[in-house]
């Protein structure tokens, strides 16, 4: 199916408020919390008007914001580009087991000595801030990835196991400096699956090691697209499942690995990613599915041919466009998303932006899978998505 032909199946999309900047953060009107949540408000639904929208995105369940109704585990990422998360994980505390800075990176700068860049983004006035707010519930689990890797030094982590003691001494070092639970480790796409014998070995000894004391472990791991094109594979989720915490499966952004112009995450793509690693209960619960709090926009010509790469979309975004246009809303029942087009100019673009009901859909579905979440990230989404978990 081409991409013109994929566009006639969808009428229109739905966008939300997302990240404000400090500047906009000043501007910004404050808004009453409500007395009770979305779903009693009669908000998450399918047919829902773009103007119930800019009514109510900023407006969450006062009440709610300590109650996590959500069972299982949830994650949240933030991010130092989008500072908004940062006041998210302090509001919504209560709603997260873990909360993840994207703030560090490792770098190898000699034989047996790692180091972390990026320690200058670590705000502990913050950390202390989220862990009182949450009771101490919170966990603290900065996302680290590799950087300024040369082929020496994944030679010589592949290959010692000296090399891979002084990276775990370092990071747990790290930890009791700065306070943090744990580690979410990304890995498997940053390489593009090379070596990955190697790394799962490496993966699965820093897990231990942190474990030993106390500290976590948790996984980022890509999707599945083709049959041969797996970084990481149900082999792999097999040999790690006892060492991992949790394993933050990226089920969104569906377009980077489709390259077809549709939704962020459609419905039975899920699903079959959950139910491709495992269907035993202990293991289903470590997988955090992914849930996307950012949109995409998609602008083509009048053969329905993309002018251009897609433009990640946030909330602050869709709300000015519903704002400011006249566009129709429509809810695609097959990937359980709503769409947005503007027709203008001699071209469409189309804004794949989530919903109250698209989340809505996603939570209900990990529920009956019995995963966890995860979220990338906390800064991008409407403040009325906290209510649902």
């Amino acid at each position: 199916m081409n991409n013109f032909n994929f566009l006639l199946l969808f009428s229109m999309l739905f966008i939300v408020p997302s990240t404000l900047t400090p500047d906009e953060k000043k501007k910004e009107k404050k808004v009453k919390p409500a007395a009770v949540s979305v779903e009693e408000r009669g908000l998450v639904k399918n047919e829902i008007e773009l103007d119930e929208i800019i009514k109510n995105h900023a407006i969450y369940c006062d009440k709610c914001k300590n109650m996590k109704t959500f069972e299982n585990k949830v994650l949240g990422y933030v991010t130092p580009w989008n500072a908004r998360g940062y006041d998210v994980a302090k509001v919504f505390a209560n709603k997260f087991d873990f909360i993840s800075p994207v703030w560090l990176q490792i770098q190898r700068v000699g034989p047996k000595n790692y180091q972390l860049s990026g320690t200058h983004d670590i705000d502990m006035k913050w950390i202390k801030n989220v862990k009182k707010k949450s009771n101490q519930s919170s966990l603290l689990v900065p996302r680290i990835l590799f950087e300024k890797l040369k082929m020496e030094d994944l030679h010589a982590l592949f290959n010692n196991e000296e090399e891979i003691d002084s990276l775990a001494k370092m990071l747990l070092s790290k930890s009791l400096d700065f306070q943090f639970n744990g580690f979410v480790l990304e890995i498997y796409m940053q390489l593009s699956g090379y070596g990955k014998n190697n790394i799962n070995h490496l993966v699965s000894d820093l897990a231990k090691a942190l474990h030993k004391h106390n500290k976590l472990l948790i996984l980022v791991i890509p999707p599945i697209m083709k049959k041969n094109e797996k970084l990481f594979d149900k082999r792999d989720f097999d040999l790690l499942k006892d060492d991992i915490d949790c394993f933050s499966l990226m089920t969104y952004d569906y377009y980077s690995h489709s390259r077809l112009i549709g939704p962020n995450a459609p419905i039975d793509w899920v699903r079959e990613n959950i139910e491709y690693f495992t269907d035993e209960p202990l293991y289903r619960q470590k997988i955090l599915l992914g849930l996307n709090f950012y949109g995409m926009k998609f602008v083509t010509n009048s053969k329905g041919e993309s002018r251009s790469e897609p433009e990640p979309i946030l909330g602050k975004d869709y709300i000015k466009l519903i704002k400011n246009n006249k566009l129709n809303l429509k809810w695609e029942n097959k990937y359980k998303e709503h769409i947005l087009i503007s027709n203008e100019n001699n071209q469409k673009t189309f804004i794949f932006y989530p919903t109250l009901s698209s989340l809505h859909s996603r939570i209900e579905l990990a529920k009956e899978l019995g995963t966890g979440l995860s979220i990338w990230e906390l800064g991008q989404g409407l403040d009325y998505f906290y209510d649902l978990l």
